[in-house]
């Protein structure tokens, strides 16, 4: 009997042994499985991250995109308005010299009474008057020009005020600090 207590007690221990390595083996597996499921969460949380990073990168990219295109198109607007501007002066100041010319020379056929004069000394008048119209033209469009200028000079002073005084949203958005940041969204969400 001890030859076949030892044969089972040998084949117990080599079951025992065997049923020990199969949950070895399980438990292996698990651990395996655990690992690999592991690593697969880490690549995914690493995959999110560069994705998310990707995509702020590119939003950053768009806003910047759309800050040149609106800066372009104010200087557009700028540019428009300033020939809208220089020609409605353009306008103004030939309608003044002409209103001007036709006034002077009204005045001065009137004081010497052209049509009663030969007519080489009406020519010679006539010079005289032009050339004193112009000089008086000439005072009178840098004086025009200087009123203008002054105008001019305050409008582009009062806007610039303006757009000091004003600042963006998103300007104060991108300078919020954490704490600025919960007290917002705390407030968005009361409302």
């Amino acid at each position: 009997m001890c030859i076949r207590d030892r044969y089972q007690y040998k084949q117990q221990k080599a079951e025992l042994e065997k049923v020990k390595d199969q949950i070895f083996q399980k438990i292996k597996a698990e651990q395996e499985s655990k690992m690999k499921e592991k690593e697969m969460l880490e690549d995914l949380r690493l995959e999110l991250y560069l994705e998310e990073q990707a995509l702020n990168d590119r939003r950053k990219d768009e806003d910047e995109v759309r800050k040149r295109e609106r800066q372009k198109e104010e200087m557009r607007a700028a540019e428009l308005e300033s020939r809208r501007m220089k020609e409605e002066r353009k306008r103004d100041e030939d309608r003044l010299e002409q209103s001007f010319r036709e006034q002077m020379l009204k005045k001065f056929a009137d004081d010497d009474k052209l049509e009663q004069m030969n007519a080489q000394k009406r020519r010679m008048k006539e010079l005289e008057h032009k050339k004193e119209i112009e000089r008086l033209w000439q005072e009178k469009l840098l004086i025009y020009r200087a009123e203008k200028e002054k105008e001019l000079e305050e409008r582009r002073r009062i806007e610039e005020q303006e757009r000091i005084k004003s600042v963006s949203y998103t300007h104060l958005r991108a300078h919020e600090t954490p704490e600025h940041l919960v007290c917002r969204l705390l407030l968005e969400k009361k409302k």
